[in-house]
């Protein structure tokens, strides 16, 4: 299992990286225009995953590390659990270098929770309700949560007419 979670982490890392590339080579108007996704704009969905990233990791995942890997990038991002503070939510660049940092924060936690963690059948209490599943469940769902949000991210760039192509996992 840990050879998924590291697989999917890697992905997830090399997708942003690839999808922020392609973004920055844009105008901040387009990317805070309302292109009629949920959080609105490509920027809106972004800071929604990666700030949902940062706490899911820091606040329900890191708990499970043998080796914790220090959070202290990732608390001084959040002005409260699954909200980014405003000088990452306002300026392009802090937000792409916050995923990069929140990429690497990921992959080492995943590479630090414990083995006999990964397929333990934990309840977490989110603030909408407790579910009960094994963790290695959670991350994944997790994951793949962020690659939903980077799928509606390459759709308002194709309505945008801006080539894009950040999926991939087999190149990771």
């Amino acid at each position: 299992m840990r050879e998924i979670l590291r697989l999917s982490s890697l992905y997830n890392k090399e997708a942003n990286k690839k999808m922020i590339h392609v973004l920055e080579g844009l105008d901040e108007n387009v990317l805070t225009k309302d292109m009629g996704l949920y959080y609105k704009s490509i920027i809106g969905t972004m800071v929604h995953y990666s700030a949902g990233d940062a706490s899911f990791f820091k606040d329900y995942f890191a708990s499970f590390c043998t080796k914790a890997p220090s959070a202290s990038k990732i608390e001084a991002m959040l002005a409260e659990p699954f909200t980014f503070k405003t000088q990452i939510i306002d300026d392009v660049s802090n937000l792409f270098a916050a995923r990069e940092v929140l990429d690497n924060y990921i992959i080492d936690v995943v590479e630090n929770i414990s083995e006999s963690e990964i397929g333990a059948i934990r309840t977490l209490d989110f603030p909408w309700g407790a579910m009960q599943k094994p963790i290695f469940q959670f991350i994944l769902g997790i994951l793949n949560h962020a690659t939903h949000h980077r799928g509606m991210i390459a759709g308002a760039l194709d309505i945008l007419k801006v080539d894009n192509d950040f999926n991939g996992m087999l190149s990771v």
